[in-house]
């Protein structure tokens, strides 16, 4: 017997809510569970198969979208959910989780979008700079000299607009015709959030976007927001010495414009199909007056402050370097591309970005970014023009992210831990102290700053206040995964495990592996053990390198989701590892230490290493632990023989007591009431199980306890030949509720019911069946078991409720062609006669039974009507029908049922007074009745009156009271044992 908490997968089914919603262009179906499940999709051809992890029952959804066919329940109840969605020809699906919700989008690739899609305004006939064109990469030819000047240079645009010293740089040719109007994606946004200030650079290039981070290791990549996201590639990352590097090729009809906003924390670069108004940094021009009249001796300066990062990075399609200057501010940035003959400035929205064309070029932060060649650059008389941009199309794999072993990381807890908790009231007061002086960005970055401080000393309520403050000074943090990160984690250890999973489970963190240890963690405080079980990282490699604080924290949890899935190596690495800090953990951290490496040494089978761990436990001051610990050696006892079932219960009831308010609690009820259903307690086992389902309403163990007390309540009344009836009855009208809303359900009530017949509680197993007609079951099923039902109240003489029923039987059967319907039909007039005749109704009893040809059940009936009645010489004339339909021969022996016949044909006569015809029959079948049981009763009856006594007529009467011709019919239908069938 297993001695955790709990154990496998949840059995119990939920109640999974389908829905279908029509979009522009695509189908969502939205599956809402009660929590979160894991799932697996296969596809073959336009059939798309999901099996969920957990079992459950699909509401009906109806396919009213023109992109899916069909969707319909393959398997589910107490078995896993799994689900089959047709799409319509051609369409494409994609699926992901929200929270507890699993959601199918089914799209039709040629649908037109009403919204999104518009085509752009063709551009007016006036003089205005080049856009980038959107075509295939070539190199640019550089410039050996300096090009001539248009014959009529037109007028600058106002974002060109810019103020020089000394002579004006001019602009380059316009192109005078209109490009062809394209479709537009819309306006988007590109973010680079982080929870550290950062320089950053953006520029544009044949078609690719450049994003320069001034931070090496920077493993977070942008996010992009708006209509079209899903059109937008992924980021492809690369490392270098001092920064990391973004690039993503620009989809076609993306925004031609792009701009720079914010700075430090929260970056973003926004792609716009419309021009607005900016202020780059504009260049100014010296020259050297000692290189007048050459063409050269000019220094080109663009005065941005502070330049963070000076950064060269090669172009892999041109095979050129690439001098990119970083900001710690969007305002610093040069703007639209500009082509000097000697250097080439690229569209830069964040910083600045500057090709050469001549080896001794030098760039170079000196007040801003100045630019200087030996002689001078050649400026004097050249006109500055926009560089057209040429559409890069190579199509790269994404680079890995940044990851460290088997993970891909978030967290840097060993640069964050300051000298551990002994340091931290210090470090804390140091940075306060700082922050007055500081702008905006500066004093955020300290208080995240101490945020992670505070996570990597185990602080989690006090690293929540400062994530609380930063978030009020910043708002735009709450979109870097960064700070998300964080704040999970900051809740995660301060108790908080809602909200934690709420941040811990959100998409934009996904791809961050080290979260796995966190998320694992808080679902177990959340008790979802299989979903912790399931996300948990096999490797734990990077735990262990975790700070003692939060390996002490986290390490007990997680060593006992392994356990729980029976993966003992990977528990005993976490165990072995705190063993070793053993003399600096909290009291309660080795309580739970050698709780569970008892755990561990008993499923490798070494019970008596197990014993001496957890006995000091059970007399120990951490309560948790001895009620926990008293739960599992009662167990290991009884599993060992070592104590009987009622010492184990005995122990168990001491326990119930011990420990109150959350799983623990659930389990040791769960436990015991187990138990008791094992000695046969049933009344008491699952009243207690029936509590400890309500102690964890939201947990896995509320489905373990639901799914074993169902299980157990059906085998009971169902298999159990021991229990009696009258304590079925009980089990069953105490807990009715247990029963299965299924077909097997319907099934144990109804054997339940025969048990009743058969012990002769006619009143209570109508009473069942009676719900089973009215509230669980139709169609043939309610027709069959009605007819059941109203043969069991006429056996009960209760004829009202069998003509109700009698009324339902009818109903369905009228309208089946079949011949076994028509026969139904027609017992059920049998039976409603003889409920007529219980009402004492004789004449319109027999009035139906005159509808009907003779033949035997109809003669039957007519004789137990007229008997019924005391309409004597009416029953007499029946009964020999009866005898009749039989072809009793007297010369033969004469069987029981024949005799009784006879019999009752003698006592219709003498009761009559027809004294002749008892007389004939005294005759005819003396002899052979003489050779039956029966032989003395028919001598009395038909005995001559002059010889009769007073004895004769109680004995006549008694026969008279005894006799039920038609129970036999009856019977047939109270006896049907195979419910399955009619």
């Amino acid at each position: 017997m297993m001695l955790m908490l709990s154990h496998g997968v949840a059995v119990a089914q939920d109640a999974v809510n389908a829905r279908i919603g029509s979009h522009d262009g695509y189908a969502r179906v939205v599956f809402d569970w009660p929590a979160a499940t894991t799932y697996t999709v296969s596809q073959s051809g336009d059939r798309v198969e999901i099996s969920f992890a957990r079992p459950g029952t699909m509401t009906a959804a109806a396919a009213t979208d023109p992109n899916i066919k069909g969707l319909e329940q393959l398997a589910g109840g107490a078995a896993p959910l799994k689900v089959a969605l047709t799409l319509a020809p051609g369409r494409t699906m994609r699926h992901f989780t929200v929270g507890n919700r699993v959601i199918v989008d089914v799209t039709d690739p040629n649908a037109k979008k009403s919204s999104t899609t518009t085509a752009a305004a063709p551009a007016p006939q006036v003089a205005a700079p080049v856009t980038p064109a959107r075509t295939a990469p070539t190199q640019p030819a550089p410039s050996a000299a300096p090009a001539a000047p248009p014959a009529a240079a037109p007028a600058m645009p106002a974002k060109a607009v810019e103020n020089v010293s000394g002579e004006e740089i001019a602009e380059g040719p316009s192109v005078s015709a209109a490009p062809e109007p394209e479709a537009t994606l819309g306006s988007h946004t590109i973010s680079v959030t982080t929870t550290e200030a950062v320089g950053m650079a953006a520029f544009e290039r044949f078609g690719t976007l450049w994003i320069v981070v001034d931070r090496p290791g920077f493993a977070v990549p942008p996010t992009i927001s708006g209509p079209e996201k899903d059109k937008f590639p992924a980021f492809r990352r690369e490392e270098m010495e001092g920064a990391t590097i973004f690039t993503m090729p620009i989809p076609e009809g993306a925004g031609e414009y792009l701009y720079g906003e914010g700075g430090g924390l929260v970056w973003r670069v926004v792609m716009s199909p419309g021009q607005r108004m900016s202020s780059p940094v504009l260049p100014q021009r010296t020259f050297d007056a000692a290189a007048q009249g050459t063409g050269r001796g000019g220094t080109l300066t663009w005065p941005m402050r502070p330049v963070t990062k000076m950064v060269e990075v090669k172009d892999p399609v041109v095979g050129d370097t690439i001098t990119v200057a970083t900001v710690a501010n969007s305002s610093q940035n040069g703007g639209p591309a500009r082509d000097f003959v000697d250097l080439s400035m690229l569209h830069s929205p964040v910083g600045l970005a500057i090709v050469g064309k001549a080896d001794d070029l030098k760039i170079e932060n000196a007040g801003g970014i100045k630019v200087s060649r030996d002689g001078g650059l050649a400026l004097s008389r050249v006109n500055d023009v926009n560089r057209q941009a040429i559409r890069q199309t190579v199509e790269e794999p994404e680079a890995p992210p940044a990851a460290v072993g088997n993970f891909k990381r978030i967290f840097d807890f060993d640069r964050w831990v300051m000298g551990g908790v002994a340091q931290l009231g210090e470090n804390q007061h140091v940075i306060l102290a700082g922050m007055g002086g500081k702008d905006k960005n500066g004093k955020v970055q300290d208080l995240l700053t101490l945020a992670k401080m505070n996570i990597a000393n185990d602080r989690g309520q006090e690293a929540i206040g400062f994530l609380n403050f930063a978030g009020q000074e910043m708002p735009q943090l709450a979109e870097s995964p960064e700070f998300l990160a964080l704040r999970g984690a900051a809740e995660a250890l301060a108790g908080k495990y809602e909200l934690a999973w709420r941040d811990l489970s959100n998409p934009v963190l996904a791809p961050y592996t080290e979260l796995d240890y966190w998320r694992a963690y808080t679902l177990a405080w959340l008790e979802d053990w299989h979903q912790a079980g399931e996300t948990m990282p096999a490797d734990q490699a990077l735990l262990l390198s975790y700070p003692r604080p939060l390996l002490e924290k986290l390490g007990i949890k997680l060593a006992e989701i392994a356990l729980r899935k029976n993966e003992v190596p990977k528990a005993d690495n976490i165990l072995n590892l705190l063993q070793s800090q053993r003399a600096a953990l909290k009291p309660w951290t080795q309580a739970a230490l050698d709780y569970m490496t008892g755990q561990a040494w008993r499923q490798k089978g070494d019970t008596e290493k197990t014993r001496p761990l957890w006995q000091p436990l059970i007399n120990g001051k951490d309560d948790f632990y001895r009620a926990r610990s008293g739960l599992a050696m009662t167990l290991l006892e009884l599993d060992s023989k070592n104590i009987d079932l009622k010492q184990a219960i005995d122990r168990l009831e001491g326990l119930r007591y011990a420990w109150r308010g959350d799983e623990l609690e659930a389990q040791i009820n769960f436990t015991l009431g187990r138990l008791y259903l094992q000695n046969r307690e049933f009344m008491k086992g699952f009243t207690i199980l029936r509590d400890a389902e309500s102690m964890r309403p939201d947990s896995d163990i509320r489905l373990d306890i639901a799914a074993h007390t169902q299980k157990a309540f059906v085998d009971l009344l169902t298999n159990d030949k021991e229990l009696s009836p009258e304590d079925a009855v009980e089990v069953y009208e105490e807990f009715k509720t247990l029963t299965p809303e299924t077909p097997e359900g319907n099934k144990m009530v109804q054997k339940l019911a025969e048990r009743m017949v058969d012990a002769d509680l006619m009143t209570r197993a109508g009473a069942i069946l009676q719900h089973q007609v009215d509230f669980k079951i139709g169609g043939e099923d309610q027709a069959r078991i009605a007819m059941r039902l109203a043969a069991i109240y006429l056996l009960d003489n209760d004829p009202k409720p069998a003509l109700a029923a009698l009324d339902k039987a009818q109903a369905y059967y009228s309208q089946q062609p079949s011949d076994h319907a028509k026969k139904q039909v027609h017992n059920a007039d049998l039976m409603r006669a003889r409920a007529l005749s219980q009402m004492n109704q004789t004449e319109d009893a027999i009035a139906l039974l005159n509808t009907f040809p003779p033949e035997p059940d109809v003669n039957r009936l007519r004789a137990d009507i007229a008997w019924s009645a005391g309409l004597w010489e009416d029953a007499a004339e029946a009964i020999q029908d009866l005898i009749l339909d039989q072809g009793i021969d007297p010369a033969l022996p004469l069987t029981l049922p024949q005799a009784d016949l006879i019999l009752n044909r003698a006592v219709a006569l003498n009761l009559s007074g027809n004294r002749v015809a008892l007389t004939n029959m005294q005759k005819r079948y003396g002899e052979a009745m003489q050779k039956t049981a029966r032989a003395r009763l028919f001598d009395i009856v038909t005995r001559p009156r002059k010889a009769s006594v007073i004895a004769d007529r109680e004995t006549i009467e008694q026969i008279v009271s005894e006799v039920d011709l038609f129970k036999g019919f009856l019977d047939d239908y109270k006896q049907t044992k195979d419910l399955g069938t009619n």
